[in-house]
């Protein structure tokens, strides 16, 4: 089974979808979280009863302790170099994601556009939510509703959407509701 690493974005937008847990293994992946990026995935944004936007606090140590995401660092002088060259144009999630990916011939799962740039300058194959989306609907077949319904969730609460020329874009498009007030990808 191939490795792959998450960024901050990514995981916030897959977070927003709700059960994590039963859909991040179909993707055939064994997924990764920089430590950096358990630092930063804080908050996703939900409604109440009375249908008020709030902050609902992230845990990922479950999802940890299951094996769903695994929770890893900088560990080599290598990493360490390429992690504090690329923390000056990243943010720290982004840059460790992007450094442990280089290093360790992971794929990297983000959606940042500075950060798939100097993935693709990195050669570092890169999976976007629009595309990782897309493979949860072919390995697991969720019903259409589902799935417009995962989409609309992480335009709602995770705040993205693909701007025109992301990934997939025609694809979340005709599968999914794209918010038309100014939401964008990152």
């Amino acid at each position: 089974m191939a490795d792959g690493v998450i960024d901050t974005c990514c995981l916030i937008n897959l977070l927003a979808v709700g059960g994590l847990r039963d859909w991040l293994p179909l993707l055939g992946l064994r997924w990764h979280v920089p430590s950096a990026v358990m630092g930063e995935a804080l908050f996703l944004r939900a409604t109440d009863e009375a249908g008020k936007q709030v902050k609902e606090a992230v845990d990922l140590r479950p999802l940890v302790a299951d094996g769903v995401l695994n929770v890893c660092d900088i560990e080599s002088t290598e990493e360490t170099a390429l992690y504090v060259r690329l923390a000056a144009d990243l943010d720290d999630g982004e840059a460790m994601a992007l450094t442990l990916a280089k290093c360790r011939n992971w794929l990297l799962a983000t959606d940042d556009r500075k950060g798939r740039r100097l993935a693709a300058e990195l050669a570092v194959p890169v999976l976007t939510t629009p595309e990782l989306m897309k493979r949860w609907a072919d390995a697991g077949s969720p019903a259409p509703g589902d799935l417009a319904a995962a989409l609309c969730r992480i335009q709602e609460f995770a705040r993205f959407r693909p701007a025109d020329d992301f990934p997939l874009h025609d694809w979340w498009r005709q599968n999914g509701r794209l918010a038309p007030e100014g939401l964008s990808a990152s």
